[in-house]
């Protein structure tokens, strides 16, 4: 293994998010939601402040609203039917599939990146006791990455077969949609294979490409 890196999960891309929704049967769509200041109001629909167009899902009695910041894309859950203790266990349980979903796809997606550079590249998941885990095996030997959600909502990248500084290289692709714009987010543990003055050439195309 040449490094680990753990980091919270950011929503980063909406085309991603859509499809993880649609996955977990959200039944998403971008419409215009407006917030009002009391439960009356919002009853009325009169006095709202429009938050403009949003990608917004709903599965029963649970709504899941995402809003854009500079970190990335917020989810806030909303129900007309829960609340306190109720809504926060059954928002938890559905940000959490929406969650595994959506790093099923960016996992997928970064496998077709390796594969238009001309690589072998695969996907297995696994369930482990942590948590859902994707190993994405690419090029020759036994180059991968595994990437393993935890209950807590934070990501953690074990990087395996890769020699020298351009393992990071290999998880770049992944980050850009999944850890938040701060570098510090990102909690690094380097192995001497990263120390080592080789770099790999199948990751140097990856990264022209």
């Amino acid at each position: 293994m040449s490094h680990c890196t753990t980091f919270p999960m950011v929503f980063k891309d909406k085309r991603l998010l859509f499809r993880a929704m649609r996955d977990t049967g959200l039944e998403p769509e971008n419409q215009v939601w407006n917030a009002f200041s009391s439960e009356l109001q919002k009853k009325l629909g009169i006095g709202g402040e429009s938050l403009g167009k949003l990608l917004t899902g709903t599965r029963g009695h649970l709504h899941l609203i995402i809003m854009e910041s500079e970190e990335g894309l917020q989810a806030v859950i909303e129900s007309g039917e829960l609340s306190g203790e109720a809504l926060d266990l059954a928002g938890e349980q559905l940000l959490y599939e929406v969650q595994t979903a959506y790093l099923r796809c960016a996992v997928h997606l970064a496998c077709k990146q390796y594969k238009e550079a001309g690589l072998h590249a695969e996907v297995r998941e696994n369930k482990t006791t942590e948590g859902v885990s994707f190993v994405l095996a690419f090029g020759t030997g036994d180059k991968s990455i595994t990437v393993t959600q935890n209950a807590d909502g934070f990501i953690e990248e074990r990087v395996h077969g890769v020699v020298g500084r351009s393992c990071t290289d290999a998880t770049a692709g992944l980050e850009r949609l999944l850890a938040g714009a701060s570098a510090s987010s990102l909690q690094r543990t380097w192995t001497p294979a990263y120390q080592a003055t080789v770099e790999d050439r199948e990751l140097q195309v990856l990264k022209l490409t």
